[in-house]
């Protein structure tokens, strides 16, 4: 009997030494790469045409559509009836820019130009745009989703880019050529200075035509849902707003001779990344003034 209870104490304190043993042992990291949005592949029947919403009729009376690289293939104002399983808005009426690109190839694209109108002809043209110093200001507006990739590492979602290819004059009567760079870029990141799967804002806090010098600020984690997002330029001041909070504000006086536009989708441009990217727009505006910003 004796024995019987000393084995039983045995298998006991073996059992709570096993257990006790495994308890101090900390738990196995997540693979945070092997979570990612699964998003409902395009279907013919359930999608429909960006021009056939109201909502989205004003944008893209105002924007051409650059697929896979920077070359326009549906001009504004002509998108009646257009999709495709990269450019479509489903069930839900949200409008989604899709981007697969291959490894080690060059920049590629699913992404709206702003087509602005020449002051003199008052015709769209792709060699007119807005300054930063304007005093109505220009404003993109936006309800956006941007979903986690599987494998690519970054992509852009929003751009103020500068015209190409435009005599412009400066201050002190210099003519040159306008300066074909984005002062700011909205960006998702996979990993950046210790964060993982945050959105980031990159601005040219130099002057054109000078060594660029970039500024990255962080707009915090990606969500995992819809979430507002405002750019506004406005008598030189730069400032971007995440569901109604100022993230970053500039002076951009250095910029205010070029002539600019906005862009919207998505656009994966390191050469050695690849993989299928996805954003969506439940609203989105180019606005030349305030009437779509939220007001407190």
């Amino acid at each position: 009997m004796m024995r019987q209870m000393l084995k039983i104490l045995l298998i006991f304190s073996f059992l709570f030494f096993i257990l006790g043993c495994d308890a101090k042992k900390p738990p196995k990291e997540v693979d945070l790469d092997l979570i990612y949005d699964v998003v409902t592949p395009y279907n013919e029947q359930n999608t429909t045409a960006p021009y056939s919403h109201k909502k989205f009729q004003d944008v893209l009376n105002q924007a051409n559509y650059q697929y896979p690289h920077s070359v326009t293939i549906v001009d504004h104002g002509a998108y009646d009836g257009y999709k495709t399983d990269a450019f479509y808005v489903d069930a839900n009426g949200d409008w989604y820019f899709t981007l697969n690109k291959e490894h080690n190839t060059t920049k590629e694209r699913s992404e709206l130009r702003q087509v602005c109108k020449d002051p003199k002809t008052g015709q769209y043209t792709v060699n007119a745009g807005w300054k930063t110093s304007d005093k109505e200001g220009n404003f993109w507006i936006a309800d956006v989703r941007c979903f986690k990739p599987k494998e690519t590492q970054s992509y852009t979602w929003m751009q103020v880019h500068g015209v190409n290819g435009m005599d412009i004059t400066l201050n002190d009567g210099t003519v040159v050529k306008s300066f074909n760079y984005p002062i700011i870029r909205l960006t998702w990141e996979r990993y950046r200075d210790g964060v993982y799967d945050h959105l980031w804002a990159i601005v040219i806090v130099s002057a054109p035509r000078t060594p660029k010098i970039y500024e990255w600020i962080d707009l915090g984690e990606r969500p995992d849902h819809f979430f507002h997002t405002e750019v506004h330029f406005q008598d030189n001041i730069l400032k971007v707003i995440v569901d109604g909070n100022v993230m970053a504000s500039y002076d951009v006086t250095y910029w205010e001779e070029e002539v600019n536009y906005f862009k919207a989708g998505i656009y994966i441009n390191r050469f050695d990344d690849g993989g299928e990217g996805v954003v969506a727009y439940r609203e989105l505006h180019f606005d030349h003034n305030s009437s779509h910003i939220v007001k407190d």
